[in-house]
């Protein structure tokens, strides 16, 4: 571990990977957790690509290159909260999981600012708030919507 918070990021990683890997499948089948992982991993790194570099709000471990650690960060733990997310999503709870969600990742970016893995410069952590709530609100329940029932549904 040669980054500060380094050991918090690989630690979120291997937990939210188990979580996916053992989690009973409700709405995804294996095809849809890996539709969900590769679509979520896309707009993270879109979003990162855009906030941290583009317009250079943040930097993660190092500034001016991407470490495995963030490679790894970036790729595998929003991708996995968007697949609990759909996976477990009911639409007659939906403010219920948009607001648990939305404070989850909130809590989980304060944690990698915190143990300093994550430098915020013209972004602070509440900034998110909006973004993530957005997302879990009225993105991921669109997608788990157009996501053929085929390929997620385990039984009709």
């Amino acid at each position: 571990m040669k980054y500060q918070g380094e050991w918090y990021v690989w630690l979120l990683v291997i937990i939210s990977i188990l979580i996916v890997l053992l989690m009973p499948k409700r709405n995804l089948t294996w095809i849809g957790v890996f539709i969900t992982l590769g679509v979520a991993g896309h707009l993270t790194w879109i979003a990162d690509s855009i906030a941290g570099s583009v317009f250079d709000t943040f930097d993660l471990a190092k500034s001016n290159t991407t470490e495995l650690s963030d490679s790894f960060l970036l790729s595998f733990v929003p991708a996995c909260i968007a697949v609990i997310y759909v996976n477990f999503y009911r639409s007659r709870a939906r403010w219920t999981f948009a607001f648990i969600f939305t404070l989850l990742s909130f809590f989980l970016e304060l944690g990698l600012v915190t143990s300093g893995y994550m430098r915020n410069k013209s972004w602070e952590t509440w900034y998110g708030l909006p973004v993530y709530f957005i997302a879990y609100r009225f993105f991921f329940p669109w997608f788990l919507k157009i996501i053929s029932k085929d390929l997620v549904k385990i039984s009709s």
